[in-house]
């Protein structure tokens, strides 16, 4: 008799986070497991080889741009990587007291990015991520990837400290 196909357990190490080497308008904690590459103004990559992940993030400082833009083409590029049928599940962080409003999008099927994400103070600050495996997209493979990767960002978010 054939055995039954399994599914690929993937644990990955409990994150240890550490302060970001970033220099920009923004501190925040991120997880050792993974490498922080930072571009010009202020964009930066968190890289997860084991995982062969990468979330590319973009800031934009709200003196220079509008926020509606910015949500607009947000919504878009969500759009973009989504098919009709495709569920997306939001959460949210909000800590008034900091001046942090997050919402974060996790595309439940097979789609090029499974987890959206951004963060703002909504006066001075707008930072988005967008989440990246190179892999054949497989949701239900990627799916403890993309929890641990979420978690990381969730942590990100509560760590943040604009300045």
């Amino acid at each position: 008799m054939p055995k039954p196909n399994g599914m690929l357990a993937m644990d990955y190490p409990p994150p240890t986070y550490e302060q970001a080497p970033v220099d920009c308008p923004f501190n925040f904690d991120f997880n050792s497991l993974s490498s922080i590459e930072v571009q010009s103004n202020c964009f930066f990559s968190m890289s997860y080889p084991s995982m062969k992940a990468k979330v590319y993030m973009s800031y934009f400082n709200l003196n220079e741009h509008q926020i509606q833009d910015l949500y607009r083409d947000f919504n878009v590029r969500l759009m973009e990587h989504t098919k009709q049928e495709a569920r997306i599940q939001e959460s949210s962080y909000e800590n008034t007291n900091q001046q942090k409003y997050g919402r974060f999008f996790e595309i439940t099927s097979d789609a090029p990015s499974n987890l959206h994400y951004l963060v703002t103070d909504q006066k001075n600050h707008f930072m988005s991520g967008v989440l990246f495996f190179s892999a054949t997209p497989n949701y239900d493979s990627l799916y403890p990837a993309i929890q641990y990767i979420k978690n990381d960002l969730r942590h990100l978010t509560e760590s943040l400290v604009w300045r």
